[in-house]
This record gives C-alpha cells, sequence and structure tokens, in this order.
C-alpha cells in the first residue's frame, strides 16, 4: 500500500504544490512559524521535511531544513532558506529590516519579498506568491532562518525545478549557460610570485552623474550622465530607489546629498555614491532614492524611463477620491469594530516603563471604544464584536459582521516585534483578494497616520480570518509596536487613543465619500 502510494505522489505532486495530507518520506520537522502581525512565534508545528538537489548534487541548508508550510484551505508550498537558494541561483541578497524585505537581484530581474505579505514585487511589478503563501521566518531547534517559497524564487531566476514524490526531493536545474568556445593552448609558464590582491569589479566604470534636477513645473526629475546610464529600480513601498550602475557623482563620496521636492508625489531626492557593495559587479553606483508621500505607489504614480544621456522619473500626483454626486449620510451606513483578542487569547503582552504588564486585549478594547464613540457622534451605526473580556473566536466575528450586514469592518490590533524592539510604525490590513478593500485599507492608513503623527508602514494584504471570511470592505489595524517602550507609552495614553479613534473615523468617512458604497439619501 505504501509503495502504491508514493507512486500516486510521484505522478500528481509538484514542488510548489503538496496535498496537506501528504506524508512526507523524508521525514518531518517541529518548527515553529514566526507571525509578522502578532511579532511572535506561533504553536509547534509538525510538517514535512523537504530535500533539494542543485544540478545532481544535494543542495543542504546550514540551519533551517527546507520544509513545507501548509495553510488551512490551501495547498502546501515548499519554503527555503532565502540566501541559499538565491546565491546558488547567482543572485545577491539584500535584507531592508526596516522594512522586513529581501531584495533578490540578479542580472535584469529584482525581486522584492515582504515578510508576512502575499504579494512580491516582480521588476516593479506586484505579483502574488501561490495560494498566498509569503516569506517568512521559521524556527527549528532553536535555529531561525527567513524562508521563501521554493518554486517562486527559483523559476523567477530562470532555474527549472521538478518533483519527486517518492524522496520528497526537489530536483533544481540551473538556467542553460550559453556554450564558450575555450581559448587556443599555449605553452605554459611559471608567473613570477605576486602577493595575492582583492578580485577587482568585474565591469569596469561606465562614466559620471553630471546632474541631478528637480522641476516642480514638470513635475519630473531628471538624472543626466556623460554617457547612457544603465539603471536598476527598486520598489520599497515608501521610497523608490533607483541604482545607476558604474556611475560616479562628485561630491556625493562624502555624505548624503538630497535635493527638496515641492510635489504631491515626493518629499525629496537623496542621493549618494556607492562602491561595490551593492552587488552589481561595478567599482561603483550612484543610489538615487525618491522618497513618497503617503498615499503615492511606484506603480500609480512614477514612471522612470531612460534617454540617450539621461534617467527621465516622471511624477504623477495621486488621485484625489471624487465626492458622490449625494451628500454621505452616516446613519444609513453600519460599521462594525472588532477590538483584537480577549480575555482567552490576550495578544501580545510586554512591559511598559515602568516594568507593569500590558495586555494587547486592553488597548484594542479601550481603543475601540473610542472608536465606537467617534463613529456615532459622526452618525454611524456601530456593532462591537465584544464589549468585555469574552467574544466568540474568529468566524463568529465574521459571521457576526455578516448576520447585520455590515457595510464596512474594521478589526483592531497592536503589533509587536520580538526581534527588532526599537521597530514602530502603523499598518492596515487588506485581503489580498479584495481590491475594495484595499482601497479602504489605504484610505484609513492615510488617514490615521495624519492624525496620530505615527510612522506610515503602508498597507499590505494577508489571508487573516476576519478579513477573508468577511461579505464586506473589512481592514485589520495594526496601531502600532507594543515592543518599542516608546510606542508603548503612547498606546497606553487616552490622548492618543483618541488620535486614533478620529484618524480611523476620518479614513472610514474618505473610503465612503469615494462613492464605494452607494447609498441615496432617498431610501
Amino acid at each position: 500500500m505504501k509503495k502504491v502510494l508514493s507512486l500516486l505522489l510521484a505522478a500528481v505532486l509538484l514542488i510548489g504544490m503538496v496535498p496537506a495530507l501528504a506524508a512526507g518520506p523524508a521525514g518531518t520537522l517541529t518548527v515553529s512559524f514566526y507571525d509578522e502581525t502578532t511579532g511572535r512565534y506561533g504553536e509547534l508545528t509538525e510538517t514535512d521535511r523537504v530535500l533539494m538537489t542543485l544540478d545532481g548534487a544535494a543542495l543542504t541548508p546550514e540551519d533551517v531544513p527546507a520544509l513545507v508550510q501548509y495553510l488551512a484551505g490551501a495547498n502546501g508550498r515548499t519554503l527555503v532558506p532565502v540566501r541559499l537558494i538565491a546565491e546558488a541561483l547567482g543572485a545577491t541578497v539584500t535584507w531592508v529590516p526596516e522594512t522586513r524585505q529581501a531584495i533578490l537581484m540578479k542580472e535584469e530581474s529584482t525581486i522584492v519579498l515582504t515578510l508576512g505579505s502575499a504579494d512580491a514585487l516582480v521588476n516593479g511589478q506586484s505579483v502574488q506568491l501561490p495560494d498566498g503563501i509569503p516569506a517568512g521566518v521559521v524556527k527549528w531547534e532553536g535555529k531561525e532562518s527567513t524562508m521563501v517559497p521554493l518554486r517562486f524564487v527559483s523559476e523567477q531566476l530562470g532555474a527549472e525545478v521538478a518533483w519527486d514524490g517518492a524522496t520528497f526531493t526537489a530536483v533544481i536545474t540551473s538556467p542553460a549557460q550559453p556554450e564558450v568556445t575555450p581559448p587556443p593552448e599555449s605553452t605554459p609558464t611559471t608567473p613570477p610570485e605576486v602577493s595575492p590582491s582583492p578580485e577587482p569589479p568585474a565591469n569596469p566604470d561606465n562614466g559620471s552623474v553630471t546632474d541631478i534636477a528637480f522641476s516642480a513645473d514638470a513635475q519630473t526629475v531628471i538624472i543626466t550622465a556623460d554617457h547612457q546610464p544603465e539603471y536598476r529600480v527598486i520598489d520599497l513601498g515608501d521610497r523608490v530607489v533607483i541604482d545607476v550602475l558604474g556611475a560616479v557623482c562628485p561630491g556625493a563620496e562624502e555624505d548624503i546629498l538630497s535635493i527638496a521636492a515641492d510635489s504631491e508625489t515626493i518629499s525629496a531626492v537623496r542621493y549618494y555614491q556607492h562602491d561595490d557593495d551593492l552587488g552589481y559587479s561595478y567599482p561603483h553606483t550612484l543610489r538615487v532614492v525618491l522618497d513618497l508621500k503617503s498615499g503615492a505607489t511606484y506603480a500609480k504614480n512614477v514612471r522612470v524611463e531612460a534617454g540617450e544621456n539621461t534617467i527621465r522619473v516622471t511624477l504623477t500626483a495621486p488621485e484625489i477620491p471624487g465626492m458622490p454626486e449625494e451628500p454621505l449620510d452616516p446613519n444609513k451606513y453600519t460599521i462594525v469594530v472588532d477590538p483584537g483578542h480577549d480575555g482567552t487569547t490576550l495578544g501580545a503582552v510586554y512591559p511598559d516603563a515602568s516594568g507593569t504588564k500590558i495586555y494587547e486585549k486592553d488597548l484594542t478594547l479601550s481603543i475601540s471604544n473610542k472608536l465606537k464613540a467617534e463613529l456615532e457622534a459622526a452618525g454611524y451605526n456601530v456593532v462591537m464584536t465584544r464589549t468585555g473580556e469574552t467574544a466568540g473566536d474568529l468566524y463568529q466575528r465574521s459571521a457576526l459582521a455578516n448576520a447585520v450586514g455590515a457595510d464596512l469592518f474594521v478589526s483592531i490590533h497592536i503589533n509587536a516585534s520580538g526581534t527588532v524592539p526599537t521597530f514602530q510604525g502603523l499598518y492596515t490590513y487588506y485581503h489580498p483578494s479584495s481590491t475594495r478593500s484595499k482601497n479602504f485599507a489605504q484610505a484609513v492608513q492615510t488617514a490615521v497616520c495624519a492624525a496620530t503623527g505615527a510612522i506610515d508602514r503602508g498597507i499590505a494584504s494577508a489571508d487573516f480570518v476576519v478579513l477573508r471570511e468577511t461579505n464586506m470592505a473589512a481592514v485589520l489595524v495594526e496601531c502600532g509596536f507594543m515592543s518599542n517602550v516608546e510606542e508603548l507609552e503612547r498606546l497606553k495614553s487616552d490622548a492618543y487613543q483618541q488620535k486614533l479613534a478620529e484618524g480611523i473615523t476620518q479614513g472610514i468617512t474618505d473610503y465612503l465619500n469615494t462613492g464605494a458604497i452607494p447609498k441615496s439619501t432617498s431610501e
């Protein structure tokens, strides 16, 4: 029977899609998956180990082995340490701790993976990861590793992946290399002994950047060079990076230079001279950074084009939502407010500056009560998923919102980072399948960051139950990081909680004022 099962697995399994009930012949692992939303590791989970080969040779991680992550209601996906697979396929890996992003670069390809996000950026374009299984941190036997979807990353880097179901082995084949004609044989000579020196970059510099200018009238940034520039663009969410390869800019070697920008899209242009530390195989690279304003994105508001000796960046102002034909009547809308966690699940627990334990479930309830008061004062109908220490589970909370016919759903949570205690800021999450929820999330994120002055960490997609199971536009607001003592002190404050409530209320009104959920005043 086991032999028959192995044959069936070999016939139908692909490395990227492993049935949730598969019994892996390579054995099992007991691991913990890090939750980017809560900033903590989840419960210990038993999962399947995956073996790997690259061009016929075993590819073995030093720390956390390759494994399968299973999500409820979805196929399993094989995860592998990011640096292992990227460098094995000739890519460089850059880690950006501020945004929790791994950036993989190989020749013309740039892949940006955000931990916990179901979306990736490939050459500046948003791509949904298969089955919504994101990159993330995994702990096994005390060792930690950032893990990424194997098939997705491998194929984006030009490799092929096959699956041997009998052994649970991912068979990876490197991209085909062009044939190289060997040089003619010559008589060997004994070279004189010389002291070893560092290997120089593979390519010489291309030339110089002679000017970087911003035009308020044309809403452009022009990077001028004395040659036809070669460049790479990296989308980091709240900023856009343009790396001019093999370029030297006099004056930018010693300090970061900045240009003020009178624009609705960017707040500044910054640039700095790098040597060969960015992995492009040139002696120098000039990094130009555009700081985006809230509401602006690379995909929608920035266009980068190359000319004969220039790089032209054209900026488009973010769209201002149009007002509906009829004035908004808040009394016609029902908002469900969901205070995250309860007396059973608790949520994150961190000490404040005085050493007193603060519970996430208490902060979310306090903020939610203030949000309810603000919404009702504005005329909205409000339903709470809990008003005390007890509440239904996540599915019951979603069912309540559906049962009352809510127009919008807002879940309130507080973030935490177990590894980066200095991290602060506010996120708003939406489900990756819902465009209306994405628009709602952006409206809330923009308004609440403006009201509170919180660091704007942007919006992100996630397969949370309360976002997936609700029938209406739904968002989950992570109001800050309890793991940061400074931000926790603010989150405890009634005055700051009030600002959060006012900002979320304004975001709800801004979203409804776009006409997203039209309701006639004559109803």
